[in-house]
């Protein structure tokens, strides 16, 4: 799940800006990427 938000994070922004975010803000990073695994787990 990691690597599918660091490129839906690339593709919204620019290549590399995923791994950038985390460097740079570690807590918002991992903030939203709690909430970006439980969007693209929920059953349907």
């Amino acid at each position: 799940m990691f690597e599918a938000f660091i490129e839906f994070l690339d593709q919204l922004y620019w290549s590399g800006y995923g791994l950038e975010f985390e460097e740079e803000n570690p807590k918002a990073f991992y903030k939203q990427l709690d909430k970006f695994k439980k969007l693209h787990t929920q059953k349907r």
